[in-house]
């Protein structure tokens, strides 16, 4: 049986899929017993940027993902109160209550992962 590509289309082939551009984001690592802390800590492992970008005034793109996703997981995994939420992000409880009318798909696609299990 002949292998369709050569060694070299192989090689190419294999630095193409270590492209973090083509990895699947990891999954989040939470259970209900974990703490809000330990939940910023994944949610900000999961998008590459330190606890104190997540805790800044800074609204990136990136960074209001990540907030939305924390607060949207938070509330729904942890029955967490907003005031709660509202100190692990050094936000008011206003921004949390923001965050909650919006999610992002990959969120609602989390939790629904969650329920199934």
């Amino acid at each position: 049986m002949d292998f369709p590509f050569s060694s070299e289309q192989v090689e190419t082939l294999k630095l193409i899929a270590d492209n973090p551009i083509f990895k699947k984001s990891q999954p989040i690592k939470i259970t209900k017993n974990s703490t809000l802390k330990e939940l910023r800590s994944e949610i900000c492992e999961r998008h590459n940027i330190t606890t104190d970008e997540f805790t800044s005034r800074r609204k990136d793109a990136g960074l209001v993902k990540a907030r939305m996703e924390y607060v949207k997981i938070a509330v729904t995994l942890k029955n967490a109160d907003s005031n709660k939420i509202a100190d692990v992000m050094n936000k008011d409880r206003q921004m949390v209550c923001y965050y909650l009318r919006k999610p992002t798909p990959e969120t609602i696609k989390i939790l629904d992962k969650y329920k199934n299990d």
